[in-house]
């Protein structure tokens, strides 16, 4: 009957200490996985954002809109959440590629979309895409990129679009300078009513009309070659679809 009880007892203390391991145990496990999370946390804590290839933003408001979308914790989780993620680019970027220099450091590289051409209002140029996006506002003119006239700037603002009543007409500008681009011809301006395109090289007025530009875009390197010096104005806005003929009319000075 004593050995029974001794027994019983030496089960209840092993029972016992089975648990208080178990206990141990799990405590242990439980602080291993803190310890990992806070050792995380600290050292992939962002600090640091670097700004490569932006232009039209500036690198402070690059690093802004990344802390805006969630980029400001840390930074092993925004990195993946660029590259296995939804996250969403500014409306004027092309791209944005983002590396670990270090675990607190980001490197971003921006890639800005191109500008179609930029529209003055009094003292600021007002750069668009080929969607008619605002790019960026700037104090000064930049070289290789046309002005245009007739858009309503009245009311811009970065990121928005040009408010047109057709929007392909700024698609339509992009094509004509990559055709014009090919034989190294660029207008001095380019004249919209947000339909119709005018061009101007020099003192020859190129009136294009509407609708696709291509074929008459390409007919006017040879002809402006014949027209050097000259002083008029060509139409073009129904070649191609009723009339295979250009007409040249000199200015009334010219004729003079």
């Amino acid at each position: 009957m004593n050995e029974q009880v001794v027994q019983r007892d030496e089960k209840r203390k092993e029972l016992k200490r089975t648990r208080r391991r178990q206990i141990i145990k799990r405590l242990g496990s439980g602080a291993a996985v803190l310890a990992a999370i806070i050792l995380f946390l600290l050292l992939f804590q962002l600090r640091e954002i670097r700004v490569e290839g932006s232009d039209f933003l500036t690198e402070g408001e690059i690093r802004q809109y990344i802390l805006e979308q969630g980029g400001d914790g840390n930074s092993l989780v925004l990195l993946l959440s660029t590259k296995f993620g939804d996250f969403p680019e500014p409306a004027t970027v092309q791209s944005m590629k983002f590396h670990m220099v270090n675990p607190w450091t980001i490197r971003v590289v921006v890639k800005e979309k191109s500008p179609a051409g930029y529209v003055q209002n009094q003292e600021s140029y007002i750069y668009f895409d080929n969607e008619g996006t605002v790019l960026g506002i700037t104090d000064a003119p930049r070289d290789g990129v046309s002005l245009v006239e007739g858009l309503d700037v009245s009311k811009v603002e970065q990121g928005e679009k040009l408010p047109v009543e057709d929007s392909s007409i700024f698609e339509y500008i992009v094509q004509i300078q990559e055709i014009l681009t090919r034989y190294k011809v660029s207008p001095d301006r380019i004249v919209t009513d947000g339909e119709n395109i005018t061009l101007y090289f020099g003192k020859i007025c190129a009136k294009l009309g509407s609708g696709d530009p291509k074929e008459k875009a390409e007919q006017l390197p040879s002809i402006l070659e014949k027209l050097e010096g000259q002083n008029g104005t060509l139409y073009l806005e129904h070649y191609g679809q009723l009339t295979e003929t250009i007409r040249f009319e000199k200015s009334e000075a010219a004729k003079e």
